[in-house]
């Protein structure tokens, strides 16, 4: 099955950027209690971001879900739990098996009213749909590396009924770590951790604070526009400490060049 990107959209810079990827796999669900089949979404693109939110979409058919396991893990090899055999021991079905029905359509959403496991249906089908709270917080992914190759994996613990994925949707609220400090730079700055002094949604100390023109180069230029402010307060004030001095054109000299 063929894999695709969809970018939902990309917010301000103060914001999260929000993008979705729908996997490809195998896509029979063996009843043998050990094969998983992984489906995999591949994030490339999402290099020096960070997970600040996430969310799973899955729609399969099986004759009886009390019987599947679904898992996320991310490619630093963090795992989540999402669905593990709803319904058992016992979800109301006769019998120790689990929820019985037909089939899941679910976007596995840590914000959901409803837990996926205690929403088993009788007589519904699909017997598990909407947004649903997976069995273990997705938040568990909060700041871990967005890029790489995402699994979804889906196992049956059960003979005699088999099943089938049809989707499996992945999506990834991110933001980047300009500082390396493994705190998501909207984080960084709401929480404090990060001054954002022009509100660009840029930690200031990622930002090439000497290049006073704004032009991306550390140039001459940018020396007049400091000696203009020499003795004064002024966005020449490199160093914090309230006036435009030596120190400041220390600190300009050695980020010369190109930002």
């Amino acid at each position: 099955m063929k894999q695709h990107m969809i970018l939902i959209s990309v917010l301000s810079a103060q914001s999260a950027a929000v993008a979705s990827w729908c996997g490809s796999g195998t896509a029979s669900i063996p009843d043998d209690g050990q094969s998983v089949r992984v489906w995999t979404a591949q994030a490339d693109e999402l290099s020096d971001a960070l997970v600040v939110n996430a969310r799973l979409y899955v729609s399969l058919e099986h004759s009886w879900v009390g019987d599947l396991t679904i898992e996320i893990a991310s490619p630093d090899g963090t795992a989540v739990t999402v669905l593990d055999r709803p319904g058992m021991p016992d979800g109301g079905w006769v019998g120790p098996w689990g929820c019985g029905g037909d089939d899941i359509m679910v976007l596995f959403d840590d914000s959901a009213s409803e837990a996926a496991e205690d929403t088993c249906t009788q007589f519904d089908v699909p017997v598990l749909s909407g947004n649903k709270r997976p069995l273990e917080p997705l938040s568990a992914m909060y700041g871990v590396p967005a890029a790489g190759a995402w699994q979804i994996r889906f196992s049956d613990a059960s003979p005699i009924d088999a099943g089938t994925v049809l989707i499996a949707c992945l999506t990834l609220e991110t933001s980047p770590d300009c500082n390396g400090n493994g705190i998501p730079d909207i984080d960084d700055i709401a929480g404090g951790g990060s001054e954002d002094g022009d509100q660009d949604g840029v930690p200031d100390e990622c930002q090439c604070a000497a290049d006073l023109d704004g032009n991306a180069v550390v140039n001459v230029n940018d020396v007049l526009i400091m000696i203009g402010q020499f003795g004064s307060p002024g966005t020449a004030d490199l160093d914090g400490d309230g006036l435009v001095d030596t120190d400041d054109l220390l600190i300009l000299l050695a980020a010369w060049g190109n930002c």
